[in-house]
């Protein structure tokens, strides 16, 4: 069974030959948001034989110097202007936001999806020239509300829900027909999946009202999955932080991947009663609290709770093999996950 199909089969609930893993950190791809030379990436050791990779849009700079501490200052299409801390325990910071004033509205335009022709051009060239034979999942990362937040502030969005919910119900949906754009590019391209990543919870809950989303947003979201399937496709979806009190709502919306990046908000068990057998997931230990600051053999039970979790003799769970960067996690933790996993994926 080769990679393509071991992954699909996962995903479909199709009886793999085995679980598959994906790697976060791909050489020539992946550049932590523009903030590291993606040709001098390496494989983490022990995940050479990757089943699954992603790669990410994120925005299209316009650079604009640098600041008076010799930080990157840089401009993306939506016309937020974002700093490139010296520290490398931030990845960046928006630092102008073009519609923080609701008034901007009235001269603003947005941005045209083939101003990203030349990221899936080289793009492209890249996944033919180096992972021919791989899964590749597609990320649109920031997805259509952390763009919203990046362009009013989270202050100045968080007011007009309440002061003026059609304004930003208008941007939202300008942003979606923008990503709609993205993902026709992702498809032209020959990915196998694209994935969203939002973020509109913290650790506590979301930022607003869970009604809100549910009555004003989710739609949107189920746009996009709609649009990604359109194009034959596994539609995917990651929303940071603690999503429960929507979680029926987001599993309504039928994503045929969830993906889990801290297993630990909800809880584990949670996460396997919700979707084991039922929808396809894939996760990486938790990257808030175990892989971040925990010990390795923290990081290989953790692996084991996730697979017992959410794998079945159908498939339905792949590992995420993740190291990071700005900040990146301590070696020995990462060491242990993917040994831990490839210890699922291949006995031993």
């Amino acid at each position: 069974m080769d990679h393509i199909e071991r992954v699909t089969k996962t995903l479909r609930f199709g009886k793999p030959d085995r679980m598959p893993l994906e790697i976060h950190d791909v050489p020539c791809l992946y550049d932590a948001y523009d903030t590291l030379d993606a040709p001098g990436v390496i494989v983490v050791p022990g995940a050479e034989d990757f089943d699954s990779l992603r790669v990410t849009y994120h925005w299209t700079f316009t650079p604009e110097g640098h600041n008076t501490a010799g930080e990157l200052l840089r401009r993306d299409e939506w016309g937020c202007l974002q700093r490139v801390p010296n520290s490398d325990q931030v990845a960046y910071d928006v630092i102008d936001k073009p519609l923080a004033d609701p008034r901007a509205i009235d001269g603003y335009q947005f941005p045209d999806p083939s101003l990203t022709d030349p990221f899936f051009e080289r793009t492209q060239a890249i996944l033919r020239q180096r992972y021919a034979g791989k899964f590749v999942c597609g990320y649109i990362d920031p997805g259509p509300l952390l763009v919203a937040f990046n362009l009013m502030g989270y202050d100045g969005l968080l007011m007009r829900l309440h002061d003026d919910l059609e304004q930003v119900l208008h941007v939202v949906r300008q942003i979606v027909q923008f990503q709609k754009g993205v993902i026709d590019r992702w498809a032209a391209i020959g990915v196998h999946m694209v994935a969203l990543i939002d973020e509109f919870a913290g650790t506590n809950g979301l930022m607003f009202a869970p009604g809100l989303w549910r009555e004003h947003f989710a739609a949107l979201y189920g746009e996009l999955f709609r649009h990604i399937r359109c194009h034959g496709l596994l539609a995917g979806c990651l929303f940071d932080g603690d999503i429960n009190s929507i979680l029926d709502d987001y599993l309504a919306l039928k994503p045929d991947v969830v993906e889990i990046m801290q297993p630990n908000l909800l809880g584990i068990p949670q996460w396997g009663d919700r979707l084991q057998g039922k929808v396809a997931a894939k996760a990486s230990v938790d990257m808030m609290t175990t892989l971040a600051t925990g010990t390795p053999a923290q990081c290989r039970e953790e692996v084991a709770r996730l697979v017992d979790a959410l794998w079945t003799p159908a498939g339905g769970f792949m590992g995420i093999s993740l190291r990071w960067h700005r900040p990146e996690y301590p070696p020995e933790n990462v060491a242990a996950t993917v040994q831990a996993f490839n210890e699922k994926r291949f006995g031993g």
